[in-house]
This record gives C-alpha cells, structure tokens and sequence, in this order.
C-alpha cells in the first residue's frame, strides 16, 4: 500500500492517521509538539481551561469519552486537561509506534518533475539534526490555530513582555512571576479562560475587546434535546434547504420570525442566568446567529469570565482596540498577552511554486452566487461585513475544504481540519474516511473536472461570506468551511450517505 505522511498531531491528524492505518495504508503523522493533541497538547493547556463544546463533540467514534463527574448538574464541560489526557489515550492506544514528536515540516514539495510522490524537509527540535522523507500521500492537518497572528501595530509600541495567547500555558509561571499589571487583547475564548485563570490567581488583569464572544449558560443545563440535538442545526439555514421544514424556517416571513425569535431568546436568557446588567459591556455580543463563535457555558461558574467581570475582578475596556482606544483611556500594562487568533500554517511549509502546482491559495471567482440565497428571509439584514472583506472579493480553491480543486485527478494530497463544525470529531473523521476512499481510487461522486471543483469551492466560499459576513474569513489560509449541518460538506447519497435531516430520524 502507498506510503502516506499525515503532518500535525491535532484531532484530524489523529482521526486521519487512525483511518488510513486501518484501510492498510503505510501512514507516519508528523508533528513538531512533544505530545499529541494539537490545541489539547500538554504544552497549551492550563488550570481553568474548558472546552466550547457540548460533551461528546470531541469524540472520537472508536475510544469512550468519559463524562466528567457532576455532568448533570454542571453541564459536562470537559476541561484542557480532559481533552489533552484523551487525545494522549486514543494515540497510545491506536497509534503506537506511528508519531514522529518533535520534528518541525520545513518544506513540502513534490518529487522531481516526472517522478511521482512527494519529499518532505524536516528538523528534529531536539538535535537540530535535518532529515528528508519520502511519500506517496500527503495529508495536511497542520490546522488553523498553529500560527499565531500578530498584528503589527499590537506588537511594535508597546515596550514590556508581549505574549501571545497560544503560549500562555508554557509561559504561565512566568506570566504569574511578572509583577504589576497584566492587559489581555482579545473578546474571544482564549481571552476569557487567560483572564479569569490570572483573576483566579489574584492578579490585576484588564481584558480590552470590540465585541465578545457571544454564549449560552443557565442556571441548570440546557436540556439534551436542545443541545446534543439537530434542533439548533435546523435553526441555521444551510447552502441547500433540503427539506420542507427547513423551506418554511428560511423562506418564509413568519418562519424567520420564529427562528431569530428563539435566538434571541437563548441570548436573552443567557444574559439573565450570568447576571450581566443592561449597561455592561459584556453585552457587546457578536449575534448567536450570525456568529460561528458560540461558547456553550453549560452553567454559571462562579470563578468564570463573566461572573468575575461582574465582580470587579476582571476590568473591561470596551468597545475599544489595543491602540487608539475609541473610549481615550490609557491602560497601564507590565505584561501583554495577545489573544488576536492565528494565521495560515500552510505559508511555512510549501513554497511559492508548490502551492500554486496544487492550487492551494484563494482565487477571485468567476461566477455570481448571491441568486441562490435571495429567498432566505432570514439572512435578511445582516451585520456589516468584517472590515478586513469589505473590498476583497475572494474565493478557497479548496473543493469540499479537503481537496486542492487544480489537484483532484491526481488522488496524491489532501486537506484535513479546514472544515469547522459545532462536532469536529464527526466531520473531521468522516473526512478521514473520505480521504482514504479518494486515496484508494474509489468509485466516487468526485466533478467531472478540476474546473467543476473550482466552481463548487466557489459557491461554498460565498455561502461562507453570506452566512457569516463578520467573520474574518481572509486572515486564515487555513480555514476553508463552517458547516451548521454536522456531516454538511458530503451530499446526499455521496459515499453512500442518505440525508438525516427527516423528521423521522429528529432529534
């Protein structure tokens, strides 16, 4: 069988290497981390670290996920110590002898011309020692959240210790030795979870932000029907309405009432249940609906974000940016931790000539898209769009966020963990399986043409920009799709699926 090099240790990249080792393919995964997990490594995780996700959404379908003691009552949020312990547990169990630690990929490219295969370039962290690999696949699961990305004007006036978000963990008794005060940048997660661990520890911390991220909490848990059901899938209209329910939902003027009606509900509630006051800038939510970034809070904690926040633990500077600040204060700061996202992993790696051989860069479309939307009634009045796209139209060359378009007769390279979904562990392994069945030379509904593909990557790229025109869907090579529908990148009937939307299979 072909010889197959998996790179990045992440979810995907252990999902894909479980998946292809057992289809009979001669996988190594490399990843530059010490440990496996990706995000979840031991080197990125800390005390008070929790995931976003509803229990079981991380799962992977061939290793248990315990439920954390007190789940009913707490909501069973998995915390950064749960998920890196699973992650090493599903890799000691099913990957043995199949990670290469600590070797940072410096260049992928393919064989010489008329050669098949592809040589990787890589240096062992630990001896520095370069070594070139072989393979016939390639498999990039190098991720969206491995580069972190510095703004320019965040990092060159300010004259002290700057730290971004990413290495928190590994730099944490270094940060909590810093005396003096301490300014997060950021309204995401990882802002959150940074500030209430440094409030936690009793440090003076303020957190500055445009918006926040916007989440749902109660006093007891959403019940499972809402939750770890399709009900929410349902309320999100999809690039294809497939169904009459969802028809009436999108299309209709009392069905979009009804579903903004709900959300805005949940947000309402939500608010409620956390005791955030009317005037609090804790308010300044990005829209449950428009945003792709929701954090299921399970239930109020005390030692939370927002309860300490509420407080007077956490201080907030809000709507505001790090560097002329709208509100005209100036912050003291001793320490600055940047949580400002990632950039694409994909520009260290390939070279120029490369990523434009597979296609792997955006493209301006060629074709107009908007008519197939025009009749969603609730994708009426949208937010503005995030100021980074206002002037770049733009469009992922990346059939299905897995396959390089320009690249799809030659079944060499493929993409996995690009496609975001509320159940990664779902959608990154029927990737996998997708993958291998590509790999293989399987009978599948593949286009015609690599044109074809291009059109479909097309189509998806402006249902992304449509559906969610806040998000800064320019700033990450390395983040091709949002699936609302879990299993939503694979069409009916492909890979002998058959549509699950029915109401005979809901919730």
């Amino acid at each position: 069988m072909p010889s197959v090099a998996v790179i990045g240790a992440g979810a995907a990249g252990l999902l894909t290497t479980h998946t292809l080792s057992n289809d009979g393919f001669d996988v190594q995964l490399i990843t530059r981390d010490a440990s496996p997990g990706g995000t979840w490594t031991k080197d990125r995780v800390y005390p008070g670290l929790y995931v976003n996700n509803v229990h079981g959404e991380y799962r992977f379908s061939a290793h248990q996920m315990v439920v954390p003691p007190n789940a009913v009552k707490t909501g069973g949020r998995l915390s950064g110590c749960d998920m890196r312990d699973y992650m090493v547990q599903f890799a000691d169990r099913f990957l043995a002898g199949k990670i290469v630690f600590d070797t940072e990929v410096l260049n992928v490219r393919r064989e010489a011309e008329g050669s098949e295969g592809w040589v990787i370039s890589a240096r062992n962290l630990g001896t520095e020692e370069d070594t070139t690999l072989r393979f016939s696949k390639i498999v990039l699961c190098t991720g969206r959240s491995s580069k972190p990305k510095i703004p320019e004007y965040l990092s060159s006036g300010f004259q002290g210790p700057t730290i971004h978000s990413a290495h928190f963990a590994a730099r944490r008794e270094e940060i909590l030795s810093t005396p003096g005060s301490i300014v997060v940048v950021g309204g995401g997660k990882s802002a959150q979870d940074i500030c209430a661990n440094l409030a936690n520890e009793g440090r003076e911390v303020t957190v500055v932000f445009e918006k926040v991220d916007a989440f749902s909490a109660g006093t007891t848990p959403l019940p499972n029907f809402i939750r770890k059901s399709r009900l929410l899938s349902l309320l999100s209209p999809h690039i294809q309405l497939r169904t009459r329910l969802e028809r009436f939902l999108h299309t209709s003027w009392i069905g979009s009432k009804l579903v903004h009606g709900i959300w805005n509900a949940v947000t309402a509630s939500s608010f409620k249940s956390m005791g955030i006051p009317p005037d609090s800038p804790l308010r300044l939510t990005a829209s449950s609906f428009w945003s792709i970034r929701v954090n299921d809070e399970g239930v109020v904690r005390e030692n939370g974000f927002h309860r300490l926040v509420n407080s007077g633990a956490i201080k907030v500077v809000a709507p505001a940016r790090a560097t002329g600040l709208s509100t005209g204060q100036s912050i003291k700061a001793d320490l600055v931790i940047l949580a400002t996202g990632y950039t694409s992993s994909w520009d260290d790696i390939f070279d120029e000539k490369t990523a434009n051989e597979l296609g792997l860069y955006r493209h301006m479309p060629a074709h107009e898209w908007e008519e197939d939307w025009k009749d969603y009634k609730t994708l009426a009045n949208p937010p503005p769009m995030h100021p980074e796209n206002t002037n770049c139209n733009w469009s992922s060359s990346i059939y299905k966020g897995i396959i390089p378009a320009r690249n799809l007769s030659r079944r060499d390279f493929a993409i996995n963990g690009a496609v975001l979904s509320t159940n990664v562990g779902y959608t990154w392994e029927v990737a996998a399986h997708w993958i291998s069945s590509y790999f293989l030379g399987d009978e599948m509904k593949l286009p015609a043409n690599p044109e074809e593909a291009l059109k479909r990557a097309e189509r998806d790229s402006m249902w992304l920009r449509r559906r969610h025109p806040e998000l800064d869907s320019l700033g990450n090579e390395a983040f091709t799709r949002f699936c609302e529908k879990v299993g939503g990148h694979f069409d009916a009937g492909e890979m002998n699926n058959t549509d699950d939307s029915t109401l005979n299979s809901f919730p």
